[in-house]
């Protein structure tokens, strides 16, 4: 949103939890946000919901959700990656971190996220992890690393 307004983030909040639980918030932003370590610079092409007084309500795109989660680590988060997983794709999340990583303010994380993100699509769809490596957008070094540790594995 252009604008935030905190008491109506918090009467929409309140009104939200009778129906989602009390654990229910909106995570506001009025324009790039950062999630951790990555900026989401495209935030503002995410998929508008509806409308709020006139203003458009946007939501992460379910490849954003997915990936963020995944590099929060957070179990809680890693447990949501089961939920998100059946509503997109391997070819839609690898796409999306192609994208993402460019944006990943700490590049010496990137190796640990690229491996995670193997793993997930490795487990979650079946994908042979050796494909998935040559799909992703890292340096020479990373992806010889990866390799490395997945060369032979295959779809175990």
């Amino acid at each position: 949103m252009p604008e935030i307004s905190a008491d109506a983030v918090e009467l929409v909040e309140q009104e939200l939890r009778t129906q989602y639980g009390p654990g229910f918030r909106l995570d506001v932003t009025t324009g790039e946000n950062v999630w951790g370590t990555i900026l989401v610079r495209d935030i503002a092409t995410s998929p508008v919901l509806g409308t709020i007084s006139g203003l458009e309500l946007r939501a992460l795109r379910i490849e954003d959700l997915f990936l963020l989660k995944l590099v929060a680590g957070r179990t809680r988060d890693l447990e949501d990656l089961e939920l998100l997983a059946p509503r997109t794709t391997a070819d839609a999340l690898v796409n999306r971190w192609n994208q993402l990583i460019k944006w990943h303010g700490d590049r010496h994380a990137i190796l640990g996220f690229a491996d995670a993100l193997v793993r997930q699509l490795q487990q979650r769809y079946g994908c042979d992890p050796v494909v998935l490596i040559g799909r992703l957008d890292v340096t020479a070094g990373q992806r010889e690393l990866l390799l490395d540790t997945f060369r032979g594995r295959g779809s175990e």
